[in-house]
C-alpha cells in the first residue's frame, strides 16, 4: 500500500469538513432574491448544517456498528452532494434549507469519520503528523469553498451550489484509494461473549473540555466582527482580514503539529489552551489593528494545536472498539459547544450590562488561560503513565 496515496486520501475527506461556508459569499444575493424574507431565515443557509450536523454526529457511531468505514463514507459523499449540488436547481427557499439540513448530516458523518479513518491506519508519531495536517486540510478546504461560493454566485445566486462538485473530486480520489482497515472486534468478556468496553471517566473529562473550548473559541468567530467595525478599527474587510490571519495561524499550527505533540506530549493540550488564551487576550485587550492581527495569528496556532491534540488524546485513551463512538461524541459537542456559545455569553454579560464584542472576546480570554494554567498544574500532579501520547 502507498502510504503517501493513503495520507492523501484520508486527508482530502477533511477538505469537505467547511463546506457550508460556501454560500456564505452569496447571502446577500439570495436575501435580494428573497425580498421579504427575514435575515434570520436566510442566515439559516449557513446556521442549519451546524445543526444537523450534531444529529449525525451523535448517531455515529452507532452506524459504525452496522457499515463498513468505506459504507460510512459513500452514504456521506450521497448525502453530501444531494444537499449541497440540488439547490442550485431550486427556488423555493423552503426545499433550499431542507437540502442543507441533509448537508449538515453529511458533515455530521464526515467529521467524525475523518479523525476515525486516522486512527485506523496511522499509530504513534506518523498519526500524530497526520492529525495535525488533517487541520491543515480542514482549512485549505473552507478556503476552496469560500472563494469558489464568492466567485460562482457574481453571475447568479444559484451557482454558488455548484461548488459542491467537489465532492466528485474527493468521491473518486478516495474510492481509488482509500481500503477497508481491518475490523477491530469487541474485547470479550465472561463467557467469551463479546461487550462493549467502558469508557473512562478520563475520556469523558476529555469529552467536556472539547465542547468547552469549542463553546469559548466560538466567540471569536462571532465577536472579532463586531469589535473591528463597532469600534471603527477598521471596516468589514478589515474584519475578514482577522479571520483570514486566523486561518492562516491555523494553517501553520497545524503543519507543526506533528513535532509538537511528539516534544510536548500531554502538555500539548494544556499549552494549546494557554496559547489561544494568550491570542484572545492581545485580541480583546488591544486597540491597534496590527497588534489585534498578531493575536488572530496567535489564536489560530492555539486553535490547531489544541482540536487535534483533543482527537490524538480521545484515540489513546479509549478502548480499540470504542474509538468511533468517543470520537462521534467529541464531535456532536464541538458542534454543541458552538450552538450554545451565544446563549452563554449573553448570560455571562448580562449582569455586568456589556454587548457583544470586546467583552465576549476577553472573557473567554479569561477563560483559556485560567483553564490552561489549571490543566498544567494538573500534569505535573498526575502519574506520568495517565496518558500515554507514545502510542
Amino acid at each position: 500500500m502507498n502510504r503517501t496515496l493513503l495520507k492523501a486520501a484520508v486527508l482530502s475527506i477533511s477538505l469537505l469538513l467547511l463546506a457550508a461556508t460556501a454560500v456564505s459569499p452569496a447571502l446577500a444575493n439570495i436575501s435580494a432574491a428573497f425580498k421579504g424574507t427575514s435575515a434570520q431565515t436566510i442566515m439559516l443557509l449557513v446556521a442549519l448544517p451546524s445543526m444537523t450536523m450534531v444529529l449525525a454526529s451523535l448517531v455515529f457511531g452507532k452506524l459504525s456498528e452496522f457499515l463498513s468505514r468505506r459504507g460510512l463514507f459513500y452514504l456521506a459523499m450521497a448525502l453530501f452532494l444531494i444537499g449541497g449540488i440540488t439547490p442550485y436547481f431550486m427556488n423555493d427557499l423552503t426545499m433550499i434549507l431542507a437540502m442543507r439540513a441533509i448537508l449538515g448530516l453529511s458533515l455530521g458523518i464526515i467529521f467524525p469519520l475523518s479523525i476515525v479513518l486516522i486512527s485506523d491506519f496511522f499509530e504513534g508519531n506518523e498519526r500524530d503528523t497526520v492529525m495535525g495536517l488533517q487541520s491543515v486540510f480542514v482549512n485549505l478546504g473552507g478556503i476552496i469553498f469560500s472563494m469558489l461560493g464568492g466567485l460562482l454566485c457574481a453571475v447568479d445566486w444559484h451557482n454558488t451550489f455548484l461548488a459542491y462538485a467537489v465532492g466528485f473530486v474527493v468521491f473518486l480520489f478516495v474510492y481509488a484509494y482509500l481500503p477497508e482497515p481491518a475490523k477491530i472486534k469487541p474485547a470479550a468478556g465472561p463467557d467469551n461473549l463479546t461487550e462493549k468496553a467502558p469508557l473512562s471517566g478520563k475520556v469523558y473529562f476529555m469529552e467536556f473540555l472539547v465542547f468547552f473550548y469549542n463553546m469559548l473559541i466560538f466567540a471569536f468567530f462571532t465577536n472579532v466582527a463586531i469589535q473591528v467595525v463597532g469600534e471603527n478599527l477598521g471596516n468589514a474587510a478589515s474584519a475578514g482580514l482577522a479571520l483570514t490571519v486566523f486561518t492562516g495561524g491555523g494553517l501553520v499550527g497545524g503543519l507543526l503539529f506533528g513535532k509538537a505533540m511528539q516534544a510536548l506530549k500531554s502538555f500539548t493540550i494544556p499549552l494549546g489552551w494557554l496559547i489561544t488564551g494568550i491570542g484572545m487576550a492581545l485580541v480583546s485587550g488591544m486597540h491597534d489593528f496590527n497588534v489585534i492581527l498578531v493575536g488572530c495569528f496567535i489564536g489560530g496556532i492555539g486553535f490547531s494545536t489544541t482540536c487535534p491534540a483533543f482527537f490524538v488524546t480521545l484515540s489513546i485513551m479509549s478502548p480499540p472498539s470504542r474509538v468511533a463512538f468517543s470520537i462521534a461524541l467529541a464531535s456532536a459537542l464541538s458542534g454543541i459547544g458552538q450552538f450554545v456559545a451565544p446563549f452563554v455569553f449573553e448570560a455571562i454579560a448580562g449582569p455586568f450590562n456589556q454587548g457583544p464584542g470586546r467583552f465576549y472576546l476577553l472573557v473567554s480570554a479569561v477563560a483559556f488561560l485560567s483553564v490552561g494554567v489549571l490543566l498544567l498544574l494538573q500534569n505535573y500532579t498526575q502519574q506520568p503513565k495517565a496518558v500515554d501520547v507514545k502510542s
